[in-house]
C-alpha cells in the first residue's frame, strides 16, 4: 500500500467521521428533548390528577351536581391518561434515540481505530522506505532474498487483514 492510499483513506475517513459526529450530537440532542417531553407530561398527569381532587372538594362544597362531577371526572381522567401515554412513548422514544447515540458513538470510536492504524502504516512505510535494502549478498540474512513485489503486497494485505472469529464447533481433527 502506498502512502498516498493511506494518507487519502485517512482523509475520506475524517470526513465521514465528522459527519458521524454531526449526526451524535443531533442525536445527543434530541434525547435531551426527549427527556424535556417525558417530565413535561409526567408534570401534566400530576397536575390533572390533582384537579380530581378538587373536583370532589367542590361536589362536597355543593358547586356541582352529581352527573356534572361525573363528567368532569370522566374527561380528566381522560387528560390523566393520554397524559400518561403520552409520557410512556417520549420514554419510549428517548430509549431508541439512546441507542442510535450508542451506535453513533461505537461508529465514531471505529473510525478512529481505522484512521489510527492507517497513520501506524504510514509512519511503517516511511520507516522501511528511508532505510535502504542491502546492497550486497553479504548484508542480507543468510538463506533470504528480497521480497518481490507482489510478496511484499501479499505481506502488507496479510498484516491489514483482520482477524476473523471463528463461529459454531471447531473443525474435527485429523488422526492421518
Amino acid at each position: 500500500m502506498s502512502v498516498l492510499k493511506s494518507e487519502l483513506k485517512q482523509l475520506v475517513i475524517t470526513e465521514v467521521g465528522v459527519r458521524v459526529e454531526d449526526a451524535l450530537e443531533a442525536a445527543k440532542a434530541d434525547v435531551r428533548l426527549l427527556e424535556g417531553r417525558q417530565s413535561a407530561f409526567t408534570d401534566g398527569a400530576k397536575a390533572a390528577e390533582a384537579l380530581l381532587t378538587i373536583v370532589d372538594q367542590d361536589l362536597a362544597a355543593d358547586l356541582f351536581d352529581i352527573p356534572t362531577a361525573a363528567h368532569i371526572k370522566k374527561y380528566v381522567g381522560r387528560c390523566v391518561f393520554a397524559l400518561q401515554n403520552l409520557t410512556q412513548q417520549a420514554a419510549n422514544q428517548r430509549i431508541a434515540q439512546t441507542g442510535k447515540v450508542q451506535g453513533l458513538q461505537h461508529t465514531v470510536d471505529l473510525l478512529k481505530n481505522i484512521i489510527d492504524a492507517e497513520k501506524a502504516k504510514v509512519e511503517a512505510i516511511t520507516v522501511s522506505e528511508s532505510s535502504p535494502p542491502p546492497e550486497t549478498p553479504k548484508e542480507r540474512v543468510e538463506g533470504t532474498r528480497p521480497l518481490s513485489l507482489k510478496e511484499q503486497r501479499l505481506a502488507e494485505e496479510a498484516a491489514a487483514a483482520p482477524v476473523k472469529k471463528r463461529r459454531g464447533r471447531p473443525p474435527r481433527a485429523s488422526y492421518t
